[in-house]
């Protein structure tokens, strides 16, 4: 069953439904606002390139706050990082160690339930 006061970019449970202008504390969203012109996986994307962070300076960070807890209980599938391992490469001075070209760290996380019927596409954060 669906909460109709949790933020749909962050999984927060928020006072009042995430709308009218509300603003969530976990990921900072204003709804009215932020979600005019971006997508709830863009807004979400770009949270998690904050770490992800505890937004609001007036609201305190709950105790043992977890966003990426936050997000699985609120049935957002987050996919951890995938240890990158170095590639050795031997040369004729000597050996080399470095990682993959290409290689990506970051976060993934798919699709909302509350994102056009749970189908938005995977997001890759760096």
């Amino acid at each position: 069953m669906k909460n109709e006061n949790r933020c749909p970019v962050c999984g927060y449970e928020m006072e009042a439904p995430p709308k009218d202008y509300r603003i969530c504390p976990s990921c900072g969203t204003e709804f009215g606002v932020h979600d005019v012109n971006a997508t709830i996986a863009d807004l979400r994307e770009a949270w998690m390139k904050t770490g992800p962070r505890w937004w609001s300076r007036t609201d305190p960070m709950p105790t043992g706050w977890n966003p990426i807890a936050q997000m699985e209980g609120a049935g957002i599938v987050v996919k951890r990082p995938v240890a990158r391992e170095p590639l050795a490469v031997s040369t004729s001075t000597g050996s080399r160690t470095r990682t993959a070209e290409g290689a990506k760290e970051g976060w993934a996380v798919a699709a909302s339930p509350w994102v056009s019927g749970g189908k938005s596409p995977s997001v890759v954060c760096d």
